[in-house]
């Protein structure tokens, strides 16, 4: 079974890694309170701190030999799927950025994120009445980071919250998505391409036909790719699958930090922790069965 990392394993990662900066950069403003401003050039510093360090363990991945192949030439069969796969994939990218089918009802993202621009602060003022907060916000909202992250790529980038939320983050969130299945097809068929391609063309055709109701994965990164739980749901959770797929616990613990710092409901202590245990839990269940049968014969 392959335990190498892959591009895909970068953007999963990358992904990861702009959360714990913009994490950073937001209890910074929190429990130092300090402006919003300061707060985006912090995440911008810690942002191309993670890139660099990213881009190193790569280099140093392919130089020590750990890229990862799948076989040299490519079937018709393969070919075919992979082209069905691509088709699919971008006319999903196409649809995220018209934004046509964003769903709104109840989220303040984009109000949130003003709220930050314009008031040079983090959640002091009630971005729906313009008023600061009398009885102040929930300790847990105060960890949440997204905003911060919107709202410091807003500021570096001079690009509009709704642009940025509604077209851009959304696309973004589908490539993560993507990432994190080519990383679990891999884990559940290591060097067998043509069923990881099958894999790939099933999961979009599933999130297609999860787009039919609210709440439904395929809903969430459709509709929705801004929100934490869509986060969690379609990069957190099936790349976390691989990583203990490939006993790589310490980074898929990574997954469950994320969430914590994004995923309002459960107070953040939600899915990932509780894949990552039971992959955990199975694992070594399986490999006592294996001992003992090996001990029988």
């Amino acid at each position: 079974m392959s335990k190498n990392y892959s591009f895909s394993d970068g953007i999963a990662t990358f992904i990861i890694l702009l959360i714990g900066a913009a994490e950073a950069a937001h209890l910074c403003g929190i429990f130092l309170h300090r402006p919003f401003s300061e707060c985006a050039i912090l995440f911008g510093i810690f942002a191309v701190g993670a890139l660099i360090v990213l881009i190193a363990a790569v280099i140093w991945c392919r130089k020590a030999g750990h890229a990862v192949c799948t076989g040299n030439g490519w079937s018709r069969a393969e070919k075919v799927l992979l082209t069905v796969f691509i088709l699919l994939a971008v006319v999903q990218v196409l649809y995220a950025v018209m934004g046509k089918g964003i769903y709104r009802r109840g989220d303040i993202t984009v109000e949130t994120v003003g709220s930050f621009l314009e008031n040079n602060t983090l959640y002091q003022v009630n971005p729906m009445t313009g008023r600061a907060y009398e009885g102040g916000i929930p300790s847990r909202l105060k960890i949440l980071c997204l905003p911060t992250m919107y709202a410091s790529l807003c500021s570096l980038f001079h690009v509009s919250p709704r642009l940025l939320i509604w077209h851009v983050i959304p696309v973004v969130t589908l490539t993560g998505c993507y990432a994190a299945y080519i990383c679990l097809g891999r884990s559940l068929f290591p060097g067998d391409r043509y069923r990881q391609l099958w894999f790939l063309v099933i999961v979009a055709l599933v999130i297609w036909a999860g787009g039919y109701k609210f709440g439904m994965d395929g809903f969430l990164v459709l509709f929705a790719g801004w929100r934490g739980v869509t986060l969690r749901n379609t990069v957190l959770i099936p790349y976390a699958v691989s990583l203990c797929i490939r006993k790589k616990y310490l980074h898929a613990f990574l997954c469950a930090v994320a969430e914590v710092c994004i995923v309002w409901t459960l107070y953040g202590l939600g899915a990932c922790l509780i894949v990552i245990s039971g992959m955990a839990l199975a694992r070594f269940l399986c490999g006592r069965r294996k001992n003992r049968e090996e001990d029988e014969r």
